[in-house]
């Protein structure tokens, strides 16, 4: 499995904005072929911060999501909410425990 973790920082008049595409693009990722989990949340201590956790199966999958046109069209649309540069980051999960 690997996870996809982003970090936003985003304008905050373009919140809303960005809130919308947010929910505009969740169902299309859902409904993939290797989609297990999608989180997207505001950090509670600095409201200009956004994050998102997502699980896939497999490298192809994530592969697949990044060449959609609704994933470029996302990326494209947010780019100019942000007030720096977005943080994107792959793991690779090997084993998963519940606590």
């Amino acid at each position: 499995m690997l996870v996809i973790s982003g970090y936003w920082h985003v304008n905050p008049a373009r919140q809303q904005e960005f809130i919308a595409l947010c929910k505009w693009i969740a169902p299309y990722s859902k409904q993939e072929e290797g989609y297990i989990s999608y989180l997207f949340t505001r950090d509670e201590l600095n409201e200009n911060h956004f994050l998102f956790f997502e699980e896939w199966k497999d490298q192809a999958a994530i592969d697949f999501h990044v060449a959609q046109w609704y994933f470029n069209e996302f990326m494209e649309k947010t780019k100019p909410m942000l007030l720096s540069p977005s943080v994107i980051k792959i793991y690779t999960v090997t084993d998963t425990k519940v606590l």
